[in-house]
């Protein structure tokens, strides 16, 4: 049975043992102090926030504005101190204190493979880069700033190889899709595994208030400034030791901690102005049909045509505000951070806001005993609009819509009826669509020296999360004649118990040993409860006043448990072998499959140490390749394991109803088996670094329903049937053109491509969104559109019928499952319609290019982003084709095409497939920083920077980024009706003492 910790509780403990260590706490006695100064060994340049640590303790510092650094109560010895800092080498001193001070100095050379960095994802511990056999790309927070992005999430695009950052919608509220590697399920969530802090966060996605494509990630909840750096680990070879979440990878987010000195304040606020990067065209020609119903009658009359447009985008604004303070005395550091960020959305009457609070101490209690705890508290807001899908909308109503339709109002605020589906004016106007989200991460955390090489670590960590969103369709509109109003409360709960073990020793001279054990136990549970009424009373816009009401409750409870273990071993610090494995266990297994073995190895060779390397424009050569294994069970539901029955009530007596989908106690997470190898390579003294990684996923064990036997009295089971594979490459190239004193200059290009194909299912394919056209298709890569073509002539050309129409195509299908067009008497398409691969929404590759130049006291970066070789279906294309508001409709009425064209290719989804690939100005930005402007001020920066500024593309809708089915895994490429993604610019301003 499953404890369950309430919220409270987790709450009080958290406050419990932060007094009692605090109570207990006690200094151990220090003698001295390490100062000194980091510096660019070409330029001479101060590094500012270099980490300098004390290597076997838990003391270091950053280095402020002038590339100064302090490390006070310091204990008589000698020790190694080294310098860690994102793009340059590491450098080490040996260092003997004394009850004075003692100053070093640093000086770092430039470094773009960053082969001594140290990392912690996928290794359990504190690692430096060379030693592992796997790749892992990090951020630093002041890569992350500089985005200016709004959340985590979308702040990653292009920064990496191997990741695929997707914006859903451009609505301010909407969620983000992001990708390492590729797919690797049909029914789960291909989203990351997310740690911050230690703690495993949520960040799924619910739509409560059916919007459909408007639908929030939780990471939105996290701002961006907060942010030290990201760890980001791609696939099941790197993260096997994580176990049944970790086979889309994992994304580590570290915070900023305070450091030991005067309190550190900085400051900063930005407004940003958005804007609708394109517009598409309208029908401008000024008749209609006479009757557009019969496709003979060519007779028109005056009309009146309007831009829609105009009515429903406007330009906006939003700030973005946030304080941070941190510091630190004697053995205790601190840092505190308030930010609050208002952004208004392009659509009329949308607008996000998000206010937080974090907070952070750590203490060192004594020379083997750490503790630190953590704690950030937000709120948020959204107003929202019916947005893309498959309901209602205000874009669906332009695309429906004839536009010599006047949506003004009329005296007596009547609305013109413009389609089936409300007046845009009536949707801006008067409905209403509000969710607030409130959001508490917390984490306390031990660690131990108990001995020397021996490391213990804790860490419990917690997060809640609680969603009220509700809704409001006044009466008299066409979508609720009577009224309606909706309200859902969303509550999760994240726990999270983590110990770790690490021990290191030298073996022997040349021999070094890493080892590695851990236990963790995770709990979540979700509680989601709506309420839904019809019948509104006059001027009741709740649930309370309505004559009919639905409720639904659901609620969820998951356990997950598993310890691991992990054995490197080094020689001469070049060659280095890492095996570990780990075993799992869930409470939403089947009976028969509670426990899951997931193995790893790895093997990492730093040739260019070897004594024969003698090639001088290669300064590092490291080979590497992992193998590993790992789970991912979000396609398990909490109860799929067990035979739901429903209760019924029959003549007043109690009774249950079979369901038609029935429990499997063979259930267990799918898998993927990940082989990777690269190499990494850096040349002519580290200015030219190239990271070349190739891949090979074979996922087994895909959940999908299986179609039971009529004699069994079910309809389907879930079970573990289906397969797919994953093959690609990822390329990173980073090269520094100039490093001068005043003059430094970094280009980099990442690439990646990807090739996937599913298997095993059943009956051939099945369809998983998009209306039903995008398909999971045996041979195929998943959410390929699958769907009905135009009609050929032998030349390719279209085979129009008897009107002058082009049509679908007809005939049959053979043994071998091949499509045979067949022809009547007359030359035209008869037999059944036929379906076929139309479209793939999966690009053949994407690609970014950035380059950052410093010029003194400036700053200039620009970031493009390519997806290219993918396709969309465009139902924005599909509606305008039929209703009258395209293009389309005035080339007829024009007399270009016939009568009835627009109509026909409606029925034709080959006619809306179109091209997405972009490639677009993601991120552009010139700074100014004015180094010691005031009195005790050590910095004012200055940023002018856009984002989004710029697609190339050949899409003829809005944007082709978008996807109609928000965050699914498997539909991908449908757009109608969704907010493009807006133009934006930002002025900001941020000041450090």
């Amino acid at each position: 049975m499953v404890k369950r910790y309430s919220a409270k509780w987790v709450g009080r403990m958290m406050l419990a043992l932060l007094f009692n260590t605090l109570l207990f706490a006690q200094t151990s006695t220090t003698e001295g102090k390490i100062t000194g100064v980091v510096t660019d060994a070409a330029t001479g340049e101060a590094l500012i926030g270099a980490n300098v640590v004390v290597t076997g303790t838990k003391l270091g510092a950053s280095t402020d504005a002038d590339g100064v650094f302090i490390i006070e109560n310091v204990p008589v010895g000698t020790y190694e101190v080294s310098v860690f800092y994102v793009g340059y080498t590491t450098a080490q001193q040996t260092v003997t204190t004394n009850s004075g001070t003692v100053k070093v100095f640093f000086e770092l050379s430039t470094d773009v493979l960053r082969f001594d960095e140290v990392v912690v994802t996928g290794s359990s511990g504190a690692t430096s880069k060379r030693q592992l056999g796997n790749t892992i790309s990090t951020i630093s927070g002041e890569n992350i700033a500089e985005s200016r992005a709004l959340d985590i999430t979308g702040a990653l695009s292009g920064k990496f190889a191997g990741v695929q950052v997707s914006q859903n919608s451009g609505d301010p509220a909407a969620g983000i899709s992001v990708r390492l590697r590729s797919a690797s399920t049909v029914n789960g969530s291909s989203d990351p595994l997310y740690i911050i802090d230690g703690v495993i966060v949520n960040n799924t996605s619910t739509d409560l208030l059916g919007v459909q494509s408007v639908v929030q990630n939780r990471l939105s909840d996290i701002n961006p400034a907060d942010i030290e750096r990201i760890e980001v680990i791609k696939g099941g070879a790197a993260a096997a030791i994580y176990g049944s979440r970790a086979s889309n990878g994992v994304v580590q987010i570290f915070t900023k901690k305070g450091q030991v000195g005067k309190p550190k304040i900085t400051f900063s606020t930005s407004v940003n102005f958005n804007s609708l990067r394109k517009k598409i065209d309208y029908n401008q020609v000024p008749l209609d049909w006479e009757n557009a119903g019969d496709v003979t009658n060519l007779n028109t009359v005056p009309a009146q045509r309007y831009d829609y447009q105009d009515m429903v985008f406007e330009g906006s604004a939003g700030t973005d505000n946030y304080l941070s303070v941190s510091g630190g005395v004697g053995n205790t550091t601190y840092f505190g951070s308030v930010s609050y960020l208002n952004n208004n959305g392009i659509m009329k009457n949308t607008a996000y806001d998000r206010s937080g609070i974090r907070l952070r101490v750590n203490q060192i209690i004594n020379d083997r005993v750490s503790f630190a705890a953590g704690t950030y508290v937000s709120s948020s807001n959204s107003n929202d609009m019916p947005n893309g899908g498959y309901g209602s909308g205000v874009l669906q109503t332009i695309l429906f819509s004839n536009n010599s339709i006047n949506p003004e109002p009329d005296a007596d605020g009547n609305y013109p009826v413009m389609t089936f589906y409300p007046n845009i004016l009536e949707y801006l106007e008067t409905f209403n669509f509000e969710q607030q989200n409130k959001r508490a991460i917390s984490d306390i955390q031990f660690t131990l020296l108990p001995i020397n090489g021996m490391q213990v670590n804790y860490v419990l960590g917690y997060d809640d999360s609680r969603s009220r969103a509700t809704t409001y369709t006044p009466i008299g509109t066409t979508t609720a004649a009577l009224g309606s109003a909706r309200a859902s409360n969303l509550n999760r709960t994240q726990i999270n118990s983590d110990l770790n073990v690490s021990y290191q020793t030298q073996l022997s001279a040349p021999i070094s040993s890493s080892t590695a054990a851990g236990y963790s136990y995770q709990y979540d549970e979700t509680k989601l409860g709506t309420i839904s009424g019809t019948g509104l009373a006059i001027g009741v816009e709740t649930t309370a006043g309505a004559a009919s009401i639905a409720t639904t409750d659901f609620n969820s409870k998951r356990a997950i448990w598993g310890g691991y273990l992990q054995q490197t071993f080094g020689l001469q610090n070049k060659l280095f072998i890492t095996g570990a494995a780990r075993i799992d266990g869930s409470s939403v297994f089947g009976e028969n499959e509670r426990n899951q073995f997931y193995p790893k190895a790895s093997l990492s060779y730093v040739l260019s140490e070897e004594k024969f390397w003698n090639f001088s424009a290669i300064n590092n050569l490291k080979l590497r390749a992992a193998w590993g294994e790992a789970g991912n069970l979000t396609a398990i539901g909490p109860f799929d394991r067990l035979t739901n029955y429903s209760a019924v009530s029959i003549n007043g007596q109690s009774g249950l109803i079979s369901p038609s989908l029935v429990g499997n106690p063979d259930l267990k997470p799918e898998r993927q088996t990940e082989t990777e190898f690269g190499l990494d390579l850096g040349m002519f003294n580290n200015r030219v670094g190239l990271e070349v990684t190739g891949y090979f996923q074979n996922i087994k064990d895909l959940l999908v329903a299986r179609t039971l036997a009529p004699s069994t009295g079910a309809g389907s089971r879930i079970e573990n049937i289906a397969d797919m594979k994953n093959k690609g490459i990822e390329l990173q190239l980073t090269v520094i053109p100039v490093t001068k004193k005043s003059l430094n200059w970094v280009s980099s290009v990442t690439f990646t491509s990807n090739k996937n194909e599913v298997n095993g299912i059943e009956g051939d394919q099945i369809s998983i969104g998009n209306f039903g056209f995008s398909k999971a298709m045996n041979g195929e890569p998943l959410g390929i559109f699958y769907q009905g073509y135009y009609a050929r002539n032998s030349d390719g050309s279209l085979l129009l019928d008897a009107n002058g129409l082009p049509q679908r195509e007809r005939g049959s299908v053979d043994a071998n499952g091949n499509n045979v067009p067949l022809r009547d008497a007359n030359g035209q398409p008869t037999g059944t319609l036929l379906q076929k691969k139309i479209g793939d929404p999966n690009p053949s590759y994407i690609a970014s290019f950035t380059n950052e130049l410093q010029y003194k006291n400036w700053s200039f970066r620009a970031q493009f982003d390519a997806v290219q070789g993918f396709d969309v279906l465009s139902w924005d294309s599909r509606m305008f084709y039929r209703f009258g508001g395209g293009v389309q409709t005035g080339k007829e009425l024009n007399g270009e095409e016939p009568k009835g064209t627009g109509t026909a290719k409606f029925g034709i989804a080959e006619s809306y497939v179109e091209d997405g690939s972009f490639v677009k100005l993601r991120e552009i930005s010139l700074s100014y920083m004015w180094r010691n402007p005031l009195m005790g001020l050590s910095s004012l920066k200055f940023t002018l920077s856009g984002r989004n500024l710029f697609s190339f593309d050949d899409y003829s809708k809005w944007d082709p980024e978008v996807n109609m089915d928000a965050q699914s895994n498997g539909s991908r490429g449908g757009i109608m009706g969704l907010t493009p993604i807006p133009r934006m610019i930002i002025f900001g301003i941020s000041v450090a003492n």
